[in-house]
């Protein structure tokens, strides 16, 4: 019988494939440690190995281990070595042996095609009959059909991903290395330098810098309510700069009725959003609450157990292939239910079409229903992708928009009004909403009542700071990053001390780190040398490029770049440690009148006031956000900040972490093994334990909720001497022991589920 080696990229995607190619009879089988999935189909045998990723890791030589000591150049020009970093993956590909064909069923893009190249190294060698199984969705039809037309593998799309990752492994190690070591900030404080990451992160500062510099300019605006049966708004045409100009208007058209010159009134179409590109599913995702690289998660999630299309592309226009009307069907009798027959019930269904056609992987869209009820993050983001792919295959909307130009003593005023006609797509997707402002009917030369005349002064207003989904919109056209790693970025940038929040305000850090850069003129800060990289690159997936060729054109433009950065050292040095020191402001210092900074590291924070001398200069072992109060601590007299956390009360600590009234405050009992106090402490990812004030003496620590009020009782736990807490979240309230392993908590639940049932 011809056996067939079958390679996935992730345990689910393997397990799932296997599944449906046999019909539900695949088995999991065990071998010396491996792995794998065994089934027929066919009359062939099948076998199944989930990779979990890459196998191989991209590093240098030995030689360069050291930071400090490493000739930069040298290890420009070095060779880049391959590691096995996948034993697991490696092991079960070097066991098996007499396979007639090799299946690659990895993800259908860049890096699903180098990891499946990559395998085919460890399996013994002499194999040619290598096909590919493309596809992206994991149903039976979609799987099925792939398996059955298999394809030639694309080794350029395999080479575009080598050379990403040996590029940017390159611009990364060399430059994260000079500015690491010509700042003095090593091991974790370290200063992360990256290829699309650093001009990602100068476009946060620039904009930061406009807002800064920004200087506000008066100007007046005059506007009248009229009335025809119901009030309406006219504005003066322009904004007006000079006050004495405004005054004059204003007297000559206070008190006066207008005359209407002109009126028009015409219906237009709201058109319906295209098709889930991963950029446009992202930006949407952020705007209701999830964070892109957690609904990128998700979204692979839902990939996975064939609930949604593959969520890496870039394409907005559906294919012909996909049966759009019985996928709307899928939603009848479900809570999509109105939904889908609104959608079903056209005549004839026309979907909208975005800018971007491409022939990988279709839009984003729902392929089934689950079979379990989505929670949480996961039943919000199905529901948005569903919502999405139904508004695209309804009508579009309609309003009525009226435009008038009224005027009063010379002077020209103009009024608008939106009626709503059809409300169409926006009664499926409910995250956007059409909004009515009336003007009445009305006919030029008539002349409309004058109610209400008002001049205001304004100000204008600087560019508003990059939230999350503008500045992945952002990245998008600029070339910056694929489909595929622009939340990855955003979020590094965060994870890393450049930029904090949403909108995303830079650092000090981060804004010194630029400052150092841009001072030269270096272009890795700007935009067009990622672009350009980026082109290469896809020359290389369309075999329009050797791979050699684009890496080695890119080790002579750090060699450049590197000896820009060297002759300006002592320059960068003094501009990313006077930035890194400044902190952000959160006050006034109440003792001597200086400004107090919350400067922050990569596991800590520094309090300190500008003031040389002042007593506050403390380590902050917290998170979240630090605020300053005018109240003083009854103990030490210093100032009390206030904390905020998501999801918690906010929390109230004296300055000096030391400080008698912060032991008291966090006291919730005592430890049961020495009689220390049990504080609620936060640990450097932000999460709250209990701890033991005699800490290191004392090792005892307790896991606590992260939401909501922490309350002591009083009482101590008769199992285990722990003090006995109350948590209070929401209309939620109970009480339990911080030990999750003591006997009170398992004998209370049993306890309260008995007496419910009686």
């Amino acid at each position: 019988m011809v056996l067939n080696l079958i390679i996935a990229e992730k345990m689910d995607a393997g397990r799932r494939i296997s599944y449906i190619l046999s019909d539900k009879t695949s088995k999991q089988k065990k071998t010396k440690n491996i792995s794998y999935i065994e089934f027929e189909r066919n009359n062939e045998q099948n076998i199944m190995v989930s990779l979990s990723g890459h196998i191989l890791g991209a590093d240098f030589p030995e030689e360069f281990k050291d930071w400090v000591k490493s000739d930069l150049d040298k290890l420009i020009d070095s060779n880049i070595i391959y590691k096995v970093t996948n034993q697991r993956a490696y092991s079960a590909l070097k066991s098996f042996s007499g396979i007639d064909n090799i299946i690659i069923a990895t993800d259908y893009d860049r890096e699903g095609e180098l990891i499946g190249v990559e395998a085919l190294k460890f399996i013994e060698p002499g194999y040619t009959n290598i096909r590919r199984a493309k596809f992206s969705a994991l149903t039976s039809q979609e799987v099925k059909d792939a398996f059955d037309n298999l394809l030639d593998v694309n080794y350029g799309l395999a080479d575009s991903a080598k050379a990403r990752e040996e590029i940017d492994l390159l611009w990364g190690a060399v430059l994260t290395r000079f500015f690491s070591v010509t700042s003095n900030r090593l091991w974790k404080d370290f200063i992360s330098v990256g290829r699309v990451q650093t001009p990602t992160l100068a476009l946060i500062v620039e904009r930061e810098e406009e807002i800064t510099s920004f200087v506000p300019e008066k100007y007046f605006v005059i506007n009248v309510t009229f009335n025809k049966g119901i009030d309406f708004q006219g504005v003066y045409e322009k904004n007006i700069k000079d006050e004495d100009e405004a005054n004059k208007i204003f007297n000559a058209i206070n008190g006066n009725d207008g005359i209407v010159k002109s009126y028009k009134n015409e219906k237009k179409e709201v058109y319906k959003p295209p098709p889930f590109s991963t950029t446009d599913f992202l930006r949407e995702a952020s705007r209701i609450g999830v964070t892109p690289s957690n609904a990128m998660k998700i979204a692979e999630k839902l990939y996975m157990s064939g609930l949604i299309s593959y969520p890496r592309t870039d394409n907005t226009v559906y294919q012909r292939s996909i049966p759009l009307k019985s996928i709307a069907k899928k939603f009848e009798g479900t809570e999509f239910d109105n939904e889908a027959k609104m959608v079903l019930g056209q005549e004839k269904i026309y979907p909208s079409r975005g800018k971007v056609e491409t022939t990988d992987h279709p839009p984003i869209y729902p392929v089934s229903y689950p079979k379990k009820a989505l929670t949480g993050a996961y039943k919000n983001i199905y529901e948005l992708i569903v919502r999405r792919f139904l508004a695209t295959l309804y009508k579009n909307a309609v309003i009525e928009k009226s435009d008038a130009d009224i005027d009063i003593k010379g002077y020209n005023f103009k009024s608008s009004g939106e009626k709503i006609i059809d409300n169409g797509w926006f009664d499926i997707y409910k995250y956007r909403k059409l909004r009515e402002y009336k003007l009445p009917e009305l006919v030029i030369g008539e002349t409309v009542k004058g109610k209400k005349w008002n001049m205001e002064e304004k100000y204008t207003e600087p560019p508003k700071r990059y939230d999350v989904a503008s500045l992945l919109k952002l990245m998008e056209s600029l070339n910056l990053g694929t489909k595929s790693t622009r939340h990855d970025i955003i979020q590094k940038l965060n994870d890393r001390n450049f930029a904090t929040g949403n909108p995303l305000r830079p650092t000090p850090l981060g804004i010194g780190f630029i400052k150092s850069i841009t001072t030269i003129d270096s272009d890795i800060a700007k935009p067009d040398m990622t672009a350009e990289l980026e082109k290469e690159m896809d020359k290389i997936a369309e075999n329009q490029k050797k791979l050699d060729d684009v890496v080695n054109d890119s080790r002579n433009m750090l060699h450049s770049a590197l000896k820009g950065f060297r002759g300006n050292k002592e320059e960068i040095k003094e501009t990313i440690t006077s930035y890194a020191n400044k902190g952000d402001s959160i006050g006034t210092c109440p003792l001597d009148g200086g400004e107090i900074s919350l400067i922050k590291f990569r596991n800590f924070s520094k309090i300190k006031c500008s003031t040389e001398g002042c007593k506050i200069n403390f380590n902050l072992n917290a998170t979240g956000l630090v605020q300053m109060t005018d109240k003083r601590c009854d103990v030490c007299s210093l100032p009390i900040i206030k904390i905020i956390r998501k999801g918690q009360s906010p929390e109230y600590r004296c300055v000096d972490p030391n400080c008698e009234y912060n032991r008291k405050k966090l006291s919730i009992g005592k430890c049961p093994s020495d009689g220390g106090d049990l504080i609620i402490r936060q640990s450097r990812y932000g999460k709250r334990f209990l701890g033991c004030s005699n800490y290191p003496k004392c090792t005892v620590t307790y896991p606590l909720p992260q939401k909501g009020v922490i309350m002591p009782t009083g009482e101590i736990c008769r199992y285990c001497g722990a003090p006995l807490l109350i948590m209070v979240n929401g209309k939620r309230k109970w009480k339990f022991c911080p030990n999750m392993k003591c006997e009170y908590n398992r004998k209370d639940k049993v306890e309260k589920s008995e007496s419910e049932n009686k």
